[in-house]
């Protein structure tokens, strides 16, 4: 079924729209909802597949217009306005996803704003116009298969709204009327099938005060829907999939609204919170068959929670829900539901910090999470951008001194070294190791040629929550030739095929819950450095400067997770990086068997940001998250020594680095033996 107007937004103050993104809510679960270049977003209401979501986002140089976002496409469409109007704003959609609705100010109607009507198969809006003696118009709702459109329009002499039924058929508004001459009707939300309408008209027969009203095709007649017993005011906001089920509620004399479901059977309404008189509720959406209701209420003195209404459970929060399925939840923190599953399994709201939430029961997952924190867990989980940073650390670290391993024509060497250190990085820390055996051979002509094979292994925790391990093994050959004089050119390569195990960690209600997923983490990279040996003399220290490009690509594999509450299941990345580095070595020579070590490098990557992370929320919704920021520019600064005893030469090298692609700290050892 449609939602007839589903909301979920972030506040600033009380300012609406003063926000970088917005959630789109229904039973599917929320998505961040971009912009179209400004500031804000807004969404208002999602295609009962899940596919579409619809609403408004503003531009860099202002105004709002309507949005229709493809969360299967990852696409945020602009559908202008009408006639060169200058806002427009879309508030339903088909289930299907192909009609949207909603209004637009239209040049050719004096810029006052109108029904629109807008197809995907055309790419255009349609001016539904409206009813006679009314310039201005509305559209609300839209009906599943997109040919039935309703709203309100308002005459432009009384001043007063009449709720309108568009069809494709006839092509035309029809006034629904108002109840009992009344002076006004607004049309909130239609049926599946187009057949029921439902929302708030002003009574004749009641003084003129709002009364919820249902409005059927059959009778062609608007329907009051009355009141709850001893009340004054009546309001519909959702209604079932056939027509059947009414949900809103109604006001008393004291102010005090009741939330009720109205049912065609017994041709009444029901109070939802009969055992709190005196406690405010109200009802926002209805699920497929009528059976679930969810809203907000004050359901004890402590304050408004979200609540979801069967006739087993009665009127009970989210939380007591969850708790009554056997999910711990620590603390009780939401505020509204405003939309629930087909199957009534699903609830979104938002909870009294203003934030999303998304709570469910169901065989794939259960627990409520806030979607801000929920989402960071998404966005900041380590992808394949870690086989990236361990190829520059292996070819600028283990494998960053080529002129220490020069070789005469016909002479050959043995080594095995260890990078060992820790990880701070942006969005995780931990420690790491590498370690690798290798073979060299001095050519003809000055050249050396090397070859290794090693192993390498992380363990680091995430910030967000939970940890990952990255392990694999490596092979690295690379040549070194004389250019010209003591200039020195270095080709290598690398190549890693490895696994990514990571635990996800997130809230749950408040506890921390995990979810937990492996795919393989190939990675490939090559590399070309230039190196001036003894470009210079300082005191005793013999200079090197040198400069490198390294690129590096990655690819991580599509993986599920499992366990948790919420596992998801993430598409598919590569990820690449081109850093450009240039440095100096200094060798000061203590004795004929010691010889002090030391470095200074700066570092660019031509790349701000990581590759996107997509995927499913395992039985909720899609997601699409821009890469993360890269720390593009990092400093370097290493102190070592080397030693020839025993017939070889031992090293020690300790290395720091600012934030970037390198570790923060690590300790490079080798042992080598020339024969």
């Amino acid at each position: 079924m449609v939602k007839h107007l589903v909301t979920a937004f972030l506040f600033t103050g009380t300012a609406l729209f003063s926000i970088d993104i917005a959630y789109a809510a229904d039973g599917n679960g929320y998505d961040i909802l971009p912009t179209l270049g400004g500031n804000g977003s807004g969404a208002f209401s999602i295609s009962s597949d899940g596919s579409v979501v619809v609403g408004n986002a503003n531009l860099s140089g202002g105004g709002f217009f309507a949005t229709r976002w493809d969360l299967n496409a990852g696409t945020l469409q602009n559908l202008g306005t009408l006639n060169g109007g200058s806002f427009s704003s879309a508030y339903g959609v088909s289930g299907d996803g192909q009609v949207v609705v909603g209004f637009s100010n239209d040049s050719n109607a004096g810029g006052i704003p109108q029904a629109f009507r807008w197809t995907k198969a055309t790419n255009t809006m349609v001016n539904l116009g409206a009813l006679p003696g009314s310039i201005l118009s509305i559209a609300y709702g839209v009906n599943g298969d997109g040919s039935v459109v309703v709203g309100y329009s308002l005459n432009s002499t009384s001043g007063r709204q009449h709720a309108f039924r568009w069809t494709e058929a006839t092509g035309t508004m029809s006034d629904l009327g108002v109840l009992n001459n009344g002076s006004s009707s607004v049309a909130h939300a239609v049926s599946a099938d187009g057949s029921v309408i439902v929302g708030d008209a002003a009574d004749g027969n009641a003084s003129n005060n709002d009364r919820a009203f249902r409005w059927d095709s059959i009778s062609g007649t608007m329907a009051s829907l009355g009141t709850l017993v001893g009340d004054q005011l009546s309001y519909a906001r959702g209604v079932n999939a056939d027509g059947s089920v009414v949900v809103g509620w109604s006001v008393g004399i004291n102010s005090i609204e009741r939330a009720y479901r109205w049912t065609q059977a017994s041709n009444m309404m029901v109070d939802l919170n009969p055992l709190n008189p005196g406690l405010a509720s109200r009802a926002f959406a209805v699920n497929a068959d009528g059976s679930v209701v969810v809203g907000e209420a004050a359901i004890s003195n402590v304050g408004t929670r979200a609540f979801r209404w069967t006739e087993d459970t009665g009127l009970i929060s989210i939380e007591d829900w969850l708790r009554a399925a056997g999910v711990p939840v620590a603390s009780d923190f939401t505020l509204v539901a405003e939309g629930v599953s087909a199957d009534g399994n699903v609830v979104v709201g938002v909870t009294q910090n203003n934030s999303a939430f998304i709570a469910r029961v169901s065989s794939v997952g259960s627990g409520i999470i806030d979607v801000n924190e929920f989402y960071a867990s998404l966005a900041n989980k380590p992808s394949a951008n870690v086989g990236l940073n361990y190829a520059g650390t292996i070819l600028n670290g283990a494998h960053g001194e080529p002129m220490r391993n020069l070789l005469q024509a016909g002479q050959q060497s043995l080594w095995v070294t260890s990078d060992i250190g820790y990880d701070n990085g942006s969005a995780s820390d931990g420690a790491f190791g590498v370690a690798d055996f290798g073979y060299g051979l001095g050519l003809e002509g000055g050249g050396t040629a090397r070859f290794a094979f090693g192993g390498l292994y992380t363990d680091q925790d995430i910030d967000a929550g939970g940890n990952f391990i990255n392990k694999g093994f490596y092979l690295a050959p690379e040549v070194t030739l004389p250019v010209a004089g003591n200039l020195y050119a270095t080709i290598g390569g690398y190549y890693a095929p490895g696994k990514l195990t990571v635990t996800r960690g997130y809230l749950n209600g408040g506890v921390m819950d995990y979810s937990m997923g492996e795919a393989d983490l190939d990675t490939w990279a090559a590399k070309l450095r230039l190196d001036w040996l003894n470009a210079a003399t300082l005191n005793d220290w013999n200079l090197t400067p040198y400069a490198s490009l390294t690129y590096a690509h990655s690819k991580l594999e599509a993986y599920s997770e499992t366990g948790g509450g919420f596992p998801a299941s993430f598409d598919a990345v590569k990820d690449h990086s081109t850093v450009v580095r240039a440095g100096v070595d200094g060798v000061h020579r203590l004795d004929n068997n010691i010889r002090l070590l030391v470095r200074a490098e700066a570092a660019y990557r031509f790349e701000d940001e990581t590759a996107a992370t997509s995927g499913i929320i395992t039985g909720l919704s899609g997601f699409n998250f821009a890469g993360q920021n890269t720390n593009q520019f990092w400093l370097r600064g290493g102190l070592g020594a080397e030693m020839d005893v025993a017939g070889g030469t031992a090293s020690l090298n300790v290395n720091v680095t600012t934030q970037g692609d390198d570790p923060t700290v690590w300790i490079r050892s080798g042992w080598k033996v020339t024969f």
